[in-house]
């Protein structure tokens, strides 16, 4: 099974579209994913996906990616667009939201179809790990669902908010332990 790396080689080598859809195939989930878990708006996580890959592809040619930069840069653009999206919704007069702290983890299947490690560590089965969640920052939450959904490494997920890896691992920390107190404060 060939891997991000070849298809981001072969395309830039031969411009074949067949090597994009290859790596639209791979990376479109996740993307989706993550726009779904910021809105949980069906047709919005569409269109922000849509534009992110109309971008990677107009792009992709001109830079020297490997795959795991590859995916920073992707969820970059992701987090770009996404801010872009509401501060125009805002804007534009809709009810002013910030994106980052209002977004509530309503769809437990987002989570629980990719993470072992919320159902191992956290007992995703419990109901309180979500309203522990919804205890969290945004960028709490946004570094959770990219380190433990997505499954992404520290370096990857510091490329995408511009911090160094050490501060990525602090939120992540940071943040695992609110949820386990805000927990056990459900269990007593």
């Amino acid at each position: 099974m060939s891997s991000i790396e070849d298809y981001i080689s072969k395309y830039k080598k031969t411009g074949d579209r067949k090597w994009f859809a290859l790596i639209y195939e791979q990376t479109m989930p996740r993307i989706y994913r993550y726009f779904y878990f910021k809105t949980m708006q069906k047709e919005l996580s569409e269109d922000l996906t849509s534009e992110v890959f109309l971008r990677v592809y107009i792009n992709l040619k001109n830079t020297s990616l490997d795959g795991k930069a590859f995916i920073s840069w992707i969820y970059r653009i992701a987090h770009n667009l996404l801010v872009d999206h509401f501060r125009k919704e805002n804007k534009a007069g809709q009810p002013a939201r910030e994106f980052s702290d209002n977004t509530r983890v309503s769809d437990e299947e987002v989570l629980k179809q990719e993470s072992s490690y919320l159902k191992k560590e956290l007992d995703l089965q419990r109901p309180e790990l979500l309203s522990a969640i919804d205890t969290l920052t945004g960028l709490q939450k946004d570094v959770i669902m990219l380190r433990f959904v997505e499954d992404m490494d520290y370096t990857a997920i510091a490329g995408i908010f511009g911090k160094n890896r050490g501060t990525i691992r602090g939120i992540v920390f940071r943040a695992v332990e609110k949820i386990r107190k805000e927990m056990n404060r459900s269990d007593g």
